[in-house]
């Protein structure tokens, strides 16, 4: 597991950093891995990472990232849809 390529925008008004990386893989990887990943190699903690999109790449060992790094987890709760919350565990479903 290694990333191949990143792109970093800094995102000064909302307060986050997008991300744009191929990682290259030899077995698959939850959101959770990526996470990981992407906090390594950028020296911040896994929580302020949300991982929007990931793709794997039909054909290879590379998988596409779309990933929000945050200064805070209050900033990402207030920027990111409830959705997306849930699936990076910032936040639990609602039981109805």
């Amino acid at each position: 597991m290694s990333i191949v390529s990143s792109n970093l925008k800094d995102n000064k008004i909302i307060g986050r950093r997008d991300v744009e990386a191929i990682i290259a893989y030899s077995k698959s990887l939850s959101r959770d891995d990526l996470k990981q990943i992407i906090a390594k190699h950028f020296s911040v903690d896994p929580l302020n990472v949300v991982v929007r999109k990931a793709n794997y790449l039909t054909g290879t060992r590379l998988i596409k990232l779309h990933a929000h790094v945050y200064d805070s987890v209050e900033a990402a709760k207030k920027n990111e849809p409830k959705y997306i919350l849930i699936r990076n565990r910032l936040m639990e479903k609602e039981k109805k």
